[in-house]
């Protein structure tokens, strides 16, 4: 075979490592993957896997060989296919062992989507995988949580992307595509910021309808129905993103092992109120895994893969798990709701808005929103709980809606011109 034909493409990312979810945005594209991985010794059987069907559905297939001077090499199941591989799966710990800024899992999941990523973009484009090889350029926009975010560890964080180069190699069925990945520029913002960001910038787009295209009608319609429950909350009448502007926002960031209760105004935080918890679903799951093991006679299931039941409405066991882990959500909401409280009182009650989003605000929202409305409604605040379609993505979406800002822009230009 003669030498590969190199195709070189640039992308912008907003990645938003969760400890549950893996959340992405690239090139618009949103991606959303269990945040997982399995280390296997070698590749797999794969002489009998349809190349077309793999490239077709990469983040689902995602097998990778990865070599970055941030992860130890190796050969990877990332995400769904990791979960449904049988394998041990490694992920990012919930509680006091959670710390982002030394996990490989993010290192290596984050090479892997982006590369799976431009792997099925080539793919559509009629690329024939076996006579190319990719250059990736890319700038990203990631975050660390709060409650870990300084500036020196915000640095270290970028470098361990912006260090030399990554090569990951795709296993597309017997078919090997050499990614090469170069970051640009790497921004980390502490989390809740690029929610932040992500609201403001939610505003309606001012046309006559026949001269919406298709793309604007339904960012419209998405900001329409962001903040429907809000108006219809708090009687605040028509509203898009601008009323985010020069507000105070306490955040309630709920997620799989951690909740963060930021305080922002416009797309700053204050470093006096950066206080997070070790509660989220993660932990009420944890709590009931043994009795739903029992129950269902299934011994060998992660925290994971519960956690992806509680999301399938339609799965055979979920009912069981909602009914087993529901009293163990009760118990993590009341302590968030305890921690909402105090920082009301920090503040002392300074506060605009509370702003309820996360993965783990979803299942918690029947125990926790009536209660938080109590509280602010005495406190005079008014509360945004982020309906359950956007409030997986927001930090992500606000990560790439950051990555192609003005403010990137003007950082990166700065950072190259220093680092040249």
């Amino acid at each position: 075979m003669g030498e590969k034909r190199l195709l070189e493409i640039n992308l912008e990312v907003g990645n938003d490592n969760g400890n549950s979810e893996h959340d992405l945005v690239i090139n618009g594209k949103v991606i959303q993957q269990p945040n997982v991985m399995a280390k296997i010794r070698k590749l797999p059987m794969i002489d009998e896997i349809n190349p077309e069907y793999v490239a077709q559905n990469i983040h689902d297939n995602l097998l990778v060989t990865v070599a970055s001077p941030s992860a130890a090499p190796g050969i990877y199941f990332i995400g769904n296919y990791a979960l449904n591989s049988g394998e041990r799966i490694r992920n990012i710990e919930v509680g006091v062992d959670n710390n982002k800024l030394n996990s490989e899992v993010i290192i290596v999941n984050t090479l892997a989507q982006i590369a799976g990523f431009v792997v099925n973009q080539v793919h559509s484009q009629k690329e024939d995988l076996a006579s190319i090889e990719i250059l990736v350029k890319a700038d990203m926009t990631t975050a660390l949580p709060v409650t870990q975010y300084t500036k020196s560890a915000a640095n270290e964080f970028a470098n361990k992307f912006l260090k030399d180069n990554h090569t990951v190699i795709v296993h597309v069925g017997t078919l090997n595509v050499n990614v090469n990945i170069i970051f640009e520029y790497v921004k980390v913002l502490p989390e809740s910021v690029p929610a932040t960001f992500e609201l403001q910038h939610m505003a309606i787009i001012k046309k006559a309808d026949k001269e919406l295209t298709d793309v604007e009608k339904h960012h419209n319609e998405d900001v329409r129905e962001l903040f429907a429950e809000l108006n219809q909350d708090n009687k605040i009448g028509t509203i898009d993103g601008r009323y985010f502007v020069q507000k105070r926002i306490l955040h309630v960031s709920i997620g799989e092992g951690t909740t963060e209760y930021p305080l922002t105004k416009h797309i700053e935080f204050d470093p006096n109120f950066i206080r997070g918890s070790n509660n989220g679903i993660g932990h009420a799951i944890d709590k009931a895994l043994d009795e739903f093991k029992q129950e269902t006679n299934l011994l060998n299931y992660s925290r994971q893969k519960y956690s992806a039941v509680l999301k399938d409405r339609s799965h055979k066991y979920s009912e069981a798990a909602l009914d087993i882990v529901s009293g163990y959500i009760e118990e993590e909401s009341e302590e968030i709701l305890h921690h909402i409280k105090t920082e009301i009182q920090r503040a002392n009650n300074e506060v605009d808005i509370i702003v309820v989003y996360g993965g783990g605000s979803i299942l918690m929202k029947e125990h926790l929103k009536s209660k938080i409305e109590t509280v602010s409604s005495k406190a005079d605040i008014k509360l945004f709980y982020v309906p359950e379609k956007f409030a997986v993505t927001l930090e992500a979406k606000g990560m790439y809606e950051f990555t192609t800002s003005k403010i990137y822009k003007a950082l990166k230009s700065k950072y190259l011109s220093v680092n040249k």
